[in-house]
This record gives C-alpha cells, structure tokens and sequence, in this order.
C-alpha cells in the first residue's frame, strides 16, 4: 500500500490492542457465564437444603419474590443513574461559542 512503515507498525499495533481486547471481553464473557451457571447450582442447592430443613414454602416464596423486587430496584436504579448522567453531560458540557 501507500503506507509508510511507522503508519503500518502503528496500524499493526492498533489491530493487535484490538485482537487483545476482543479475546479479554470472550474471555470475561467466558468466566461470567459460568459463574452464573455455578449461581444457579448454589441457588438450587440453599433451596433444596432449606426445604429439607422443614423452612416452609411460603417463606422460601417470600424470599423468591424479595429477590425479584431486588432486581426491580436494581435496575430502576440503573436507569435513574443513566438519567442523571445524561442529564448531567446536556446540562454542564462547556458551551460552544
């Protein structure tokens, strides 16, 4: 091509950073997935252990719909941060003269 050669090593660079970076998100996306999945194992198993220890239905009921509300707040809160940061960014960015 018509690239000099410190353009094509620092063209290579960039393409190798993104190389890494794409294997570290595969990679972290990789170790997420199973974390998850042990979750669910351990979710499982406090369930089953607490149903063998006689904890009532309605309880371990009480706790599913606890952890739903949770996850509703959660992501409220995301939104509401979002929000607020948006907000933020119009409203105090350096105005263009």
């Amino acid at each position: 091509g018509g690239m000099d050669p410190e353009s094509q090593r620092a063209m290579q660079r960039s393409h190798t950073a993104i190389d890494d970076l794409e294997q570290r998100g595969m990679a972290m996306l990789g170790s997420l997935s199973s974390q998850r999945e042990r979750l669910k194992g351990v979710h499982k198993k406090v369930l089953d252990v607490m149903n063998t220890l006689g904890v009532s239905n309605s309880l371990i009921r009480v706790i599913e719909k606890r952890q739903a509300s949770d996850v509703v707040f959660m992501l409220v809160g995301m939104v509401a941060t979002i929000l607020i940061l948006i907000f933020t960014w119009v409203y105090l960015r350096p105005k263009r003269h």
